[in-house]
């Protein structure tokens, strides 16, 4: 063999060592490309999944915000139309013929000889001097009488007794009204 076939020779195994590295570079370069796609795709999905769980997460929010919104603005609403119930049972209470005398009847029920007893200023003057005690300045009350002996003093305004009297009754008349209980 002479040179030129040597060097021929060499040139030939070297050739066929840079295919056999380049064709497992190129398999390298695949498999790599490959096994990122393959993560690029897991990230992907991940993130996707991720969004949306969040996405999720503030639409329910945003739903039990507005629940809780429009529950609080029916009980407003429940409880201003109680109040509004309330208001005009106060006024039928007041322009009932049998008011002046239920009042007094109290004052006669439980003031003493010494007690002082105190109307509102339209009741003081549309039947105060029909009371058997003695009459206090007017009080800041819509109606009823509030009897003072001594340091014990009875409230029988009749506001108060109404709100005292819905905060009982609220859950039947909630029934009555709105059919809720």
């Amino acid at each position: 063999m002479g040179t030129n076939e040597l060097v021929e020779k060499i040139l030939a195994d070297g050739r066929t060592k840079v295919a056999a590295i380049g064709e497992e570079r190129d398999k390298a370069i695949a498999e790599t490309q490959k096994r990122a796609a393959a993560e690029v795709a897991a990230i992907e999905t991940e993130y996707a999944e991720q969004t949306r769980r969040a996405c999720d997460a503030i639409l329910e929010r945003a739903r039990s915000r507005a629940r809780m919104e429009k529950r609080n603005a029916v009980l407003a609403a429940r409880w201003q139309t109680l109040d509004r119930a309330v208001k005009r049972a106060e006024e039928k209470l007041l322009g009932d013929p049998g008011y002046a005398d239920f009042v007094t009847g109290i004052v006669k029920t439980y003031a003493r000889p010494e007690s002082v007893a105190s109307l509102s200023e339209a009741d003081t003057r549309a039947f105060g001097a029909r009371v058997a005690v003695k009459l206090g300045e007017p009080a800041s009350i819509s109606g009823g009488v509030m009897i003072r002996t001594g340091k014990e003093e009875m409230n029988f305004a009749l506001g108060e007794a109404l709100l005292s009297l819905r905060d009982e009754l609220a859950r039947d008349l909630s029934q009555i009204l709105f059919g809720v209980g």
